[in-house]
């Protein structure tokens, strides 16, 4: 694919360079994002977003990505415009046949980017994928890491270096080729009053009073593998009911995923849209999770986690902010050979003792 990409580039508008120099920081005024994947990784590029807010002052910032972008974001300031795009880039649609493009989608891209004329394109994501809408957007600089291969279609292409470091991380180092990352205050999802004020009437009608501690509960993931047993998280609910002025509000995925847990004395559950799950999420002393979404915009709206992760991968991944609790299988493993994603050996007083620390216990 990467090699394809580069002889397409070599004889088509995609490998165009522009004609003159290459716009400088105080040049620049149309700002493209890329970045059409799930919901925690559009929530990792809070920090990124935040700093084009002083990297460019005048610019206006545009995000491509999928429906969800825009909820998430209501409210935050960071960005002035979304191109609402679904590529069909799953995991799952793209595991065996890498070539699964939304074709027509595509084709709406090619037409409809390079009419906005922008200036900056940013690339905040790491598959050879999203490098050709970088390609097809014309924009007058295009700034993703490179691959070694794939990469003519890029004004700007930033060495990986490390590979081990935070996805947020890695964003910000897109930067270098305009002085790189300024201090900036530790952006938030942003949830309104009238949204605080739901939440706290939906807890009020289920019993649930402002002087009662919360603990969130969401055992759902995107894809079934970074799912820690369903079984597990009942236990975890269980022991948390039993606390005094403790109540546990599980959050039952679209799919009815995790409604079982609607069967526990002393637990109340929510299947609700974006904007108010994340005002309840706000409202929760702790969320108790997988690797998923939700971990993500916990930790963007300030609310510590205690996150189950199949691998080493919360290298990347790991949830904005401080006070999070993170348990992999290697931490769990005692020198026993646990394969990655083998979520049934991290057990479940693990996971409360993890508990107990981010209750301050």
């Amino acid at each position: 694919m990467l090699a394809s990409l580069d002889a397409i580039a070599r004889v088509t508008s995609l490998g165009r360079r522009p004609a003159g120099p290459l716009k400088k920081r105080e040049d620049v005024r149309r700002v493209l994002v890329v970045e059409p994947k799930n919901i925690g990784d559009v929530v990792l590029t809070l920090p990124f977003l935040a700093q084009l807010r002083e990297v460019f002052p005048e610019a206006r910032t545009t995000m491509l990505a999928n429906k969800f972008a825009r909820v998430l974001f209501d409210g935050s300031g960071l960005v002035d415009d979304f191109i609402d795009s679904n590529l069909g880039w799953t995991e799952e649609s793209t595991r065996y046949n890498p070539l699964a493009y939304n074709w027509r989608e595509l084709w709406r891209l090619k037409r409809e980017l390079p009419e906005r004329h922008f200036d900056v394109v940013f690339k905040c994501c790491m598959h050879i994928r999203e490098h050709l809408v970088a390609g097809l957007s014309g924009g007058d600089r295009r700034i993703a890491y490179a691959f070694g291969t794939g990469d003519r279609v890029l004004t700007d292409a930033i060495a990986i270096e490390d590979p081990n470091r935070h996805k947020s991380a890695d964003w910000l180092r897109l930067l270098d080729s305009f002085g790189g990352a300024t201090q900036v205050d530790q952006p938030r999802l942003r949830v309104s009053e009238s949204e605080r004020r739901w939440a706290e009437a939906y807890l009020r009608e289920r019993g649930i009073t402002s002087t009662i501690r919360i603990i969130g509960v969401h055992p759902g993931a995107s894809v079934p593998e970074k799912r820690w047993p369903l079984d597990r998280f009942r236990e975890v609910a269980k022991a948390l009911t039993s606390r005094q002025g403790v109540r546990v509000l599980a959050f039952i995925d679209p799919l009815e995923y995790g409604e079982s847990l609607a069967e526990i004395e002393g637990v109340v559950t929510a299947k609700v849209g974006l904007r108010e799950l994340m005002a309840l999420i706000e409202r929760c002393e702790l969320l108790v999770c997988n690797d998923s979404g939700p971990m993500h915009i916990a930790g963007a709206l300030g609310v510590p986690t205690v996150a189950i992760f199949g691998s080493g991968i919360n290298l990347w991944f790991a949830p904005l902010g401080g006070r999070h609790r993170l348990i992999t299988v290697e931490n769990v493993a005692d020198g026993k050979s646990i394969k990655p994603y083998d979520l049934v050996g991290i057990p479940t007083s693990r996971v409360l003792a993890e508990i107990e620390i981010a209750l301050g216990k």
